[in-house]
């Protein structure tokens, strides 16, 4: 027991050392800032020679407001300055009072103010960096242009494969159909006692839409079974009329036979001079007239 009680005096006396050394801490941050910076023993303070500087670089009392554009706004009410908001609202309506008037005094002296319509400043960047801006910029659109055609691109594949399956889905949907129909008519013919004896020639297929397929047995004279075009091959080259691109071949290469040493010369030809110098001979006529 006697331990404890030890113990709990010297934690109250530490406790009490601490809180006199927070004490005495803040009182001397307090005296700190309470303390103001002595002036140098020494500074001059010397007014003739202050206001003849002032003096010095004031503007003179008889210039114009041209050179100076100053304005002064009297204030009429007095305004909080702890007051962040009436404060603001007061440099806002001096600002404003002042480019008021300023802008009256230079009508009424006819000075221009404002900028022209035509008229272009001098661009901080270069015309080169605004070339190499534009240029990025260009890329990066045909970039962007390149990106969304390649997007059209993949989404109109997509759609001709959907619309290609649909198409397929339909032919064989059509096809089944058909499918079922003949059936239904073949079931039909044998419930009505019609035998199926191979010959189809007055077969005649009743679909689902009412329509009746009948094959014909008419022959037409002068056409043959295969001939797809109804005999007008046979009268486009017939007797009467000419083969142009038999006779063209002909005139061109001959009916056969041996080509070589066609225009060789013999002795007929080469003792013939009636073909050439026909020019000179006809002037040679003239001249005996």
């Amino acid at each position: 027991m006697a331990m404890t009680s030890e113990n709990e005096d010297t934690m109250i006396e530490n406790e009490s050392e601490d809180t006199s050394e927070e004490m005495s801490s803040s009182e001397s941050e307090q005296e700190e800032d309470v303390k103001l910076a002595e002036p140098s023993k020494n500074a001059v303070y010397n007014r003739d020679a202050l206001l003849d500087k002032l003096g010095d670089i004031s503007w003179p009392e008889n210039v114009e407001w041209i050179h100076k554009l100053s304005i002064d706004v009297d204030q009429e009410q007095e305004v909080d300055v702890n007051d962040d908001l009436a404060r603001e609202l007061a440099f806002y309506t001096q600002a404003l009072e002042g480019t008021r008037q300023a802008f009256e005094k230079l009508q009424s002296m006819g000075l221009p103010f404002l900028r022209p319509a035509d008229y272009y400043a001098e661009m901080v960047k270069t015309d080169v960096h605004m070339e190499k801006v534009k240029g990025r910029l260009l890329t990066e659109k045909r970039k962007m242009e390149e990106a969304e055609e390649r997007r059209k691109a993949r989404e109109a594949k997509r759609l001709s494969k959907e619309i290609q399956a649909q198409k397929l889905k339909e032919r064989a949907k059509q096809k089944k159909q058909d499918i079922e129909s003949v059936k239904k008519w073949r079931k039909q013919r044998q419930q009505s006692g019609f035998a199926d004896n191979g010959d189809d020639a007055d077969t005649a297929f009743d679909f689902e839409d009412g329509k009746v397929f009948e094959r014909s047995n008419k022959k037409r004279p002068g056409v043959a079974p295969w001939d797809r075009s109804g005999g007008k091959a046979k009268k486009a080259f017939g007797k009467g009329q000419k083969q142009k691109k038999r006779d063209g071949k002909n005139s061109r290469f001959g009916f056969g036979g041996k080509k070589g040493l066609k225009k060789q010369n013999t002795a007929e030809t080469t003792n013939d001079y009636g073909k050439f110098n026909k020019g000179a001979a006809a002037v040679n006529k003239k001249r005996k007239r």
